[in-house]
């Protein structure tokens, strides 16, 4: 593990990783070479540790809650105008579903924020350079469309391999085409983004300064996928497509020491599954990701 983190160097000019056992340029700045003899800045005043890490984590989630609580309120709110009578029951309709989907994006806006917040410690570092956003010299757009197919390649196969019925988001895709289109805009253009500088940004970060890679992976690997779990409780292979996407995207930042080759691959991986929701919703092996669902699917 001590081998692992001796590695590790951070760039003087923007703090990003720089895996010194692959090249001695940083993958974000591209700031090279790094002088022997320069002084490695204190990671401490630089990044963040694994507790930071986790209170974005929950503070994502949290807002998440907070505002599809808030849709509810505003469900119960146009249900009482049109009645004069609050339902007894909720039950789940088209407008349900499109006011919680929708609150979705002011969740994520407000997580960007915080992770803004905390990745330039307040506007003293580049936020995109800080979380490493450059291409490593053996992975571009090209590589991240490969893989991207390479995966929805095994999630088809799983779904064909292994136990799968009709899951809580699958039942949201069948509540119309507003429900079906606001889902795969969450897919493209806020998830990937969102969802990569919380997890393999910010919490992989703070993870593997502390604790080592490995730790890192194995943590941030298991903690998306839990996430995922309840909108696709009963289903073995969207599950564990969800636990392969997760690993291999971890597993990609680490090596890289890079955010951009996740969000790129996360991106046109959604991207596949969007279009194949839109126009053949019947035929596409299982959703895109999005975390910002599962507190609905749980509670509902």
């Amino acid at each position: 593990m001590e081998n692992d983190q001796t590695l590790i160097k951070y760039c003087p000019a923007c703090g990003g990783q720089i895996d010194t056992a692959i090249s001695d340029s940083c993958p974000a700045c591209h700031a090279s070479p790094i002088p022997a003899n320069a002084e490695q800045p204190e990671t401490k005043t630089r990044l963040w540790g694994p507790g930071t890490g986790l209170v974005v984590w929950f503070s994502s989630v949290a807002l998440i809650f907070g505002f599809q609580m808030v849709a509810i309120f505003f469900y119960f709110a146009f249900k009482f105008s049109q009645t004069r009578t609050l339902p007894k029951t909720l039950e789940i309709d088209s407008l349900l579903a499109g006011l919680s989907i929708g609150s979705t994006f002011p969740a994520h806006l407000m997580t960007l924020f915080i992770c803004w917040f905390v990745v330039t410690d307040r506007g003293r570092r580049p936020f995109l350079k800080t979380l490493g956003w450059g291409w490593h010299s053996q992975f571009k757009w090209v590589h991240a469309v490969a893989l991207a197919f390479l995966l929805t390649g095994v999630t088809i196969l799983f779904e064909k391999r292994l136990p799968h019925k009709e899951t809580d988001l699958e039942k949201l895709l069948k509540m119309g085409a507003m429900v079906r289109y606001l889902i795969a805009f969450l897919a493209v253009v806020t998830a990937p983004m969102v969802e990569e500088v919380v997890y393999r940004g910010i919490l992989y970060t703070g993870i593997e300064k502390a604790w080592g890679k490995y730790a890192g992976i194995g943590f941030v690997t298991l903690l998306f996928a839990l996430v995922h779990v309840p909108q696709y409780w009963g289903s073995v292979a969207a599950i564990t497509a969800i636990l392969t996407l997760s690993l291999v995207l971890t597993i990609l930042r680490s090596w890289s020491g890079s955010l951009l080759p996740c969000v790129a691959t996360h991106l046109v991986y959604n991207g596949i599954q969007a279009i194949a929701l839109l126009f053949a919703p019947d035929k596409m092996p299982v959703s895109p990701t999005q975390s910002a669902l599962f507190i609905w699917s749980s509670f509902f």
